[in-house]
């Protein structure tokens, strides 16, 4: 099955083509205010390097969110470009792609990333949390041996006090390796409102 896979939540954007989870290109770039511009220039940079275009295309998943508003926005509104040509498109929230194929490992796994002023999005257990450097700390001291897998940059507080795993992969790559029960419907989790306050909430 041809799958796209695409993410704008986080400040480095990435789309993957790939075939039964197994990648065969992709495209990155750090420049979030390029996020609207560059995805669908590199999606179809992707597909034509691998003899392919966007009518092939069979399946796509996309980061629901929490991350920047507009780059949720943009990863959603993508699924549903192709949506409306008929084509499946599930998402995922972002914090838990990234931790996917972790658990294995015997720590509790909290993958975060910075948010606006100088707030975090984390994954804690099952529950997803916008949360200040204090706070997260607290709740992170309550974890038997938590390993954070983060992107972006984080207080030195918590590299000096947890074990810390930066995050490198690009996050379309992992979606593409997600099994089909982790897959949602599409949908947006920005796990708090943005200042706009966005009437629609599903798609």
């Amino acid at each position: 099955m041809l799958t796209v896979a695409v993410d704008l939540s986080l400040p480095e954007g990435s789309v993957a083509v790939g075939v039964d989870g197994e990648l065969l290109s992709l495209a990155s770039w750090g420049i979030p205010k390029k996020h609207a511009e560059r995805v669908f220039v590199e999606l179809d940079r992707c597909l034509e390097a691998v003899g392919f275009s966007r009518s092939d295309v069979e399946r796509v998943i996309v980061t629901s969110g929490p991350g920047s508003f507009t780059g949720v926005r943009l990863s959603v509104t993508v699924g549903k470009a192709f949506s409306v040509c008929g084509v499946p498109v599930f998402s995922v929230p972002t914090l838990k792609a990234m931790s996917f194929g972790l658990e294995s490992l015997g720590f509790s796994v909290v993958p975060l990333f910075p948010g606006r002023r100088g707030r975090f999005y984390a994954l804690i257990g099952e529950e997803q949390f916008d949360i200040g450097e204090e706070e997260l700390l607290r709740r992170l001291g309550r974890l038997k041996e938590p390993l954070i897998l983060y992107k972006g940059e984080v207080p030195q507080s918590l590299l000096e006090r947890f074990k810390c795993l930066k995050d490198l992969t690009p996050l379309a790559v992992k979606l593409l390796n997600l099994p089909k029960g982790e897959l949602e419907p599409l949908t947006f989790n920005y796990v708090r409102d943005h200042d706009a306050k966005p009437s629609c909430k599903g798609v």
